[in-house]
């Protein structure tokens, strides 16, 4: 394997930031290697209808999952450079040798049976499968390697020989660089501003369905994805959501564009486009038309499936250009109430997210008043994407559908960035902080999908004898419904649950870094063995260290209970300063630490000073009170060290409510140790005693 690099495109930055974003929001990866697994599981796998199975471990053969629906398999290997290397050559490109393939022709062999390879399970039930369906028509064999980083002319070399040996064989072997990985961060880039212009050609034996301020026609498939390459994401602004990795429906559009035959009705398998266009302008003579400003309002993932299909060699452009034509409706409208309306209306050809289809909902658009009351307003985000596509273009639609206009919700208004809560983080945060910490965990979707957590979650609030029993019990499980009265909490109050969600998060470093961190001090202390800047102490030596390191352990505790933090945060709030009702909550956002939060978007850089165990300002709070429960985490670990080291899925087992109440339960008993001399709670008082009293306002004092 040749480890040489060569200099990164500029789409490696953000393909990076989203494997970063991806180890963020599951603390159980490790590594870098394991949050691009999952970045390629939602790229190359079958949809959310075939069986997806992670296969990544002893005995794979080099294989991080597969995929299979309908006598069809993607199989695919990925290729990372060691996470030292990455470390070591930030804004290169790693280039890989013949070598990197090896691999790749031992599976092509086991799958065909050629060679008796030692493969695990899941393996082995791939290799039964195949062997199976290998005879019927329908079958097809997809190796993808994917590599993070590129091969050189001999490793292309041998990936071309691999190709042409096992392609007769019914096998498809695709190869995908960093470059066509990058790719996708950068269509669009060329138009990066700009009002938008496209020309769609039409079939001119069918021609065009004309009626007042819109028309019907089949446009050459070719000229949208020449559209897409264009402009990228902006021609779906005004959409809805995104693309939907995972849809089966997805799948289905692929696989028509893949044969002749299905591409010549593809128009007739597919719903098509709605496009909504400040003006259209019909060009008989060039047999097009160009439209002005154009949204694509329905039939994102139509388009984005057509991009993807080139760019996996599934079809060519040419053989779109030649064959393929989709439906696409045109309406000529700048009536921002009709547009979101089509929207609404339209987009069903993947299923609706619950999100999504609540965005309008009475209790959704009172909450985003109540965000866009505040000072300074900030700006609840109840779809998908929703603060980046209206703001794009200018903001042209902006203060029609918000009410007010986007600088309002900026901290600077010549930036980009505002202040948002995205709806989905406000219904996790509020639900620890009244004392739902383990429905806060279990799982997004069913914040809006299911109807007694979208209840809890948006239109109920505690009495006040709700947040007694909270801040007096710690086993606070039973009848915890019946303190709830069926009154919208008011947004002050989701603000206050939303600081603590993002304090937590900003306090506890990522997976990566405090695994990264755990080593180096294994190395320091002569206990692992470094060199040219990488741990060559054998894997199982490391994971022994970081079994008995009590920092690790302590952060990877921290990063799988975030949201039983906030919970517990809330439980110490509402004991220190009273019930959480909005007129304290409006005083709380006083304190410095969420009032530069409140006006920033942004946490203090005590929430990180803080976890690195620097000195903490007198009026600290928040900061505070996660060291004190950092300190709780490490105890807690040692207590249950053997426990917690035997379970599998550590993250369910800290949701459970008596965890709850343990965790509490060593918080007071820390609390009472008045002779404890910390940075965090001086000696010769409680910790509650040592924390400062709230700024006066009115009644909440």
């Amino acid at each position: 394997m040749n480890s040489e690099g060569s200099e990164s495109t500029s789409g490696v930055l953000p393909l990076e930031r989203q494997i970063d974003d991806i180890l963020l929001e599951n603390p159980e990866l490790v590594d870098f290697r394991e949050g691009f697994q999952v970045y390629c599981m939602s790229k190359y796998s079958l949809g959310t209808s075939a069986n997806t199975i992670y296969t990544s471990g002893k005995d794979d053969l080099g294989v991080a999952f597969y995929s299979g629906r309908d006598r069809t398999y993607h199989v695919v290997q990925c290729r990372v450079p060691e996470r030292d290397w990455l470390e070591a050559n930030q804004g290169k490109v790693r280039s890989f040798g013949p070598a990197v393939l090896n691999e790749t022709r031992v599976l092509l062999q086991y799958l065909q049976q050629n060679a008796n390879a030692t493969a695990n399970d899941h393996l082995q039930e791939l290799r039964a499968l195949v062997t199976a369906d290998r005879e019927q028509e329908e079958f097809e064999l997809v190796i993808f390697v994917v590599v993070y980083g590129e091969l050189n002319e001999r490793g292309l070399a041998a990936f071309a020989q691999l190709k042409d040996e096992f392609e007769h064989r019914r096998v498809r072997l695709l190869l995908q660089q960093i470059a066509e990985l990058a790719d996708e961060f950068l269509v669009g880039t060329t138009h990066q501003s700009g009002e938008i212009q496209l020309d769609l050609r039409y079939a001119t034996d069918i021609g065009i369905l004309r009626a007042h301020d819109y028309c019907y026609f089949l446009v050459n498939a070719a000229d949208l994805f020449d559209g897409f390459q264009s402009y990228g994401w902006r021609l779906f602004d005004l959409n809805l959501r995104y693309e939907v990795r995972n849809s089966s429906i997805n799948g289905d559009i692929l696989r028509s564009l893949q044969h002749q035959r299905t591409r010549r009705h593809f128009h007739h398998y597919n719903n098509g486009l709605i496009v909504v266009s400040k003006s259209y302008n019909i060009r008989e003579k060039q047999h097009s038309i160009h439209l002005t400003g154009p949204q694509i309002v329905n039939g994102l993932q139509t388009v984005k499936s057509i991009y993807n299909a080139v760019k996996a060699n599934d079809v060519t452009r040419e053989q779109l250009d030649r064959e393929c034509l989709v439906q696409v409706k045109v309406i000529n409208t700048g009536d921002a109430g009709f547009v979101a309306k089509v929207v609404q209306a339209t987009n069903n050809q993947n299923p609706m997210l619950s999100r999504n289809l609540k965005a309008n909902g009475r209790e959704q658009r009172v909450l985003r008043s109540g965000f866009a009351s505040l000072t300074p307003r900030w700006f609840l985000q109840v779809k998908e994407g929703e603060w980046e596509s209206l703001t794009d273009e200018g903001g042209r639609f902006f203060k029609q559908i918000v009410g007010s206009a986007a600088a309002d919700f900026k901290p600077d208004p010549h930036r980009r960035k505002g202040r948002v809560v995205d709806n989905q983080d406000a219904a996790k945060a509020w639900l620890a902080l009244i004392g739902f910490a383990d429905l806060a965990g279990d799982r997004v979707t069913h914040y809006f999908s299911d109807p007694d957590v979208y209840q809890l979650a948006f239109t109920m609030s505690p009495t006040e004898s709700h947040w007694n029993r909270f801040a007096e019990n710690v086993d606070f499980d039973t009848d915890r419904r019946q303190g709830l009265k069926t009154t919208q909490g008011e947004a002050a109050q989701y603000m206050v649950a939303y600081a603590l969600w993002q304090f937590v998060r900003s306090f506890v470093p990522s997976a990566k870094r405090y695994r990264d961190a755990a080593l180096d001090s294994g190395v320091r202390a002569g206990k692992l063995e470094k060199r040219s800047g990488s741990v060559t102490s054998p894997l199982s030596v490391q994971e022994q260290f970081l079994a008995d390191d009590l920092t690790y352990q302590t952060w990877r505790l921290m990063a799988n209970m975030k949201e039983l933090l906030v919970e517990v945060a809330a439980h110490i709030l509402t004991r220190r300063y009273g019930a959480l009702e909005p007129a304290r909550c409006e005083t709380l956002l006083q304190l410095q630490e969420m009032k530069y939060f409140l006006v920033s978007g942004e946490m203090p850089e005590s929430s990180t000073n803080a976890a690195a165990g620097g000195e903490l300002p007198n009026d600290s709070v928040l900061a505070r009170i996660f060291c004190l429960l950092r300190y709780v985490a490490s105890q807690y670990w040692e207590d249950k060290r053997t426990t917690l080291l035997s379970t599998s899925r550590i993250r369910t087992v800290l949701l459970r409510r008596e965890i709850a109440a343990e965790f509490k339960t060593r918080v007071w008993e820390v609390d009472g140790r008045r002779g404890l001399d910390r940075a965090w709670k001086p000696e010769g008082m409680t910790f509650l005693e040592s924390l400062p009293d709230l700024p006066c306002a009115g009644n909440a004092c």
